[in-house]
């Protein structure tokens, strides 16, 4: 009997967890949009950054994170997926998150094509939102502001977010070139951000529809 899987299954034929992936500059809105879309039940929002910063700076390996983002670094591939792994393994552990129900959203990776095959054995990529937006003054703004609201000191240095952006571009905007352009699915992130999630949210259904995710 041939196996049958909800719209939204987590896990695929080949055992990969079923994963979306949110592409985009810093300032872009990444993070507002996976943790609105994270609230809906077949969806979970990993956001790699707040991982990152969650972890005990006292802490040998919180320690070796800080040594890095606090100067707009990123941090070293094989630390991150080793990160990711076991970040993945304590939200089953809890049941936060249940591999045979639900979606990954992914925010913050991959970062690199490094990455990205590394974590290519274990993610089946069903789409990627690229939160394009052309305005980097409006991008550094946000971040400001961000930094501002949650007590960010890194984001405040004008130096460490113009590195950051310059990241992007130099690494991590290069990473989609690694998956099939027809997953990729472009917005304009300068527009205000409930339209932004309106897109998604209107492409997430065309997808249901058709039976792809």
């Amino acid at each position: 009997m041939t196996p049958t899987r909800n719209s939204f299954d987590f896990v695929d034929y080949q055992g990969k967890c079923r994963t979306i992936l949110l592409f985009g500059m810093p300032g872009s809105g990444k993070g507002t949009q996976g943790t609105v879309l994270g609230q809906l039940p077949d969806l979970v929002h990993i956001s790699m950054g707040d991982v990152f910063r969650k972890i005990p700076k006292l802490g040998k390996l919180g320690a070796e994170i800080e040594s890095y983002t606090s100067v707009g670094k990123m941090v070293p591939d094989d630390l991150t997926v080793r990160i990711f792994e076991r970040h993945i393994k304590i939200l089953e552990l809890q049941e936060f998150f249940l591999p045979d129900q639900q979606t990954l959203i992914l925010d913050g990776l991959p970062r690199n094509r490094a990455q990205a095959e590394q974590l290519d054995a274990s993610l089946d990529v069903v789409q990627i939102f690229h939160l394009n937006i052309d305005d980097v003054k409006l991008a550094m703004k946000r971040l400001r502001a961000r930094a501002l609201r949650e007590n960010r000191l890194d984001d405040m240095s004008d130096e460490v977010i113009k590195r950051r952006l310059n990241t992007y571009h130099e690494e991590t905007f290069q990473t989609l070139s690694f998956y099939p352009p027809e997953l990729v699915y472009k917005i304009e992130a300068g527009q205000a951000m409930i339209h932004v999630l309106r897109d998604i949210v209107n492409r997430l259904s065309e997808l249901r529809n058709a039976g792809i995710a």
